[in-house]
């Protein structure tokens, strides 16, 4: 794994108002930082390049109230609201989430994406042994349907390989699937596994980009990718 890594779940359409996408936002910030050991603790709206802004609200009304003021165009019943936040350890590293959801389009894209910097070249990135447990929480909080774990370079190797759209269900070094599409992972895929969600299920995959590249194939050709 080479840099930032990416935490990435996606789920189709999902109307929710603010105050149930906060919940899911506190319970998720939560969980991050207890897997963290509590270095992911400072939550902040995210400037997008500047100073990180004010920290997030505890409270679920004033958090849903946030997401509201920032999402005031007529049609977020369709197409859903977005909210991003940061977090930093105090080794620099740090941990950007971003989520768009609550929508009823089916052609919108909701999912919540979890990028993990490191704080300086060759450093590590927060979360770096325990990227299968975030995303069974990230997974988790958002009900999702399917997501993985990666870093660019493996996120490119599947590219190349089986010509996927950057929002197509695909392998990583951790694989989520929800319960249907855990129904179709072959008996014989030796992975270890983690539950998440309501009956979906964390596979860990392997370091290695030719045992995703494998494992990719074996679970496409079993359904469980299907788009």
């Amino acid at each position: 794994m080479a840099g930032e890594s990416v935490v990435r779940v996606a789920w189709g359409p999902r109307p929710e108002s603010h105050r149930e996408q906060a919940a899911r936002w506190l319970d998720l910030l939560g969980w991050l930082t207890q897997l963290s050991a509590g270095a992911l603790a400072d939550w902040r709206w995210d400037g997008h390049g500047t100073a990180p802004g004010e920290p997030v609200p505890r409270d679920v009304d004033a958090f849903a109230g946030a997401i509201g003021a920032a999402n005031r165009h007529d049609d977020a019943d369709i197409i859903g609201s977005s909210a991003y936040v940061v977090g930093r350890q105090p080794d620099g590293a740090y941990a950007q989430l971003r989520v768009t959801a609550g929508g009823s389009n089916e052609f919108s894209p909701f999912s919540a994406a979890l990028l993990l910097f490191p704080g300086s070249p060759g450093g590590a990135v927060p979360l770096a042994d325990r990227l299968a447990e975030a995303l069974a929480a990230v997974a988790g909080a958002w009900d999702a349907d399917h997501g993985s774990a990666h870093d660019r370079e493996l996120f490119t190797a599947l590219r190349t390989a089986y010509g996927l759209r950057p929002s197509q269900p695909r392998c990583g070094w951790a694989v989520f699937l929800s319960a249907h599409r855990a129904a179709r992972v072959p008996a014989g895929l030796a992975a270890p596994r983690l539950e998440a969600g309501s009956g979906g299920v964390v596979l860990e995959i392997g370091t290695t980009t030719d045992v995703v590249l494998a494992a990719h194939r074996t679970l496409t050709d079993a359904g469980a990718l299907d788009r």
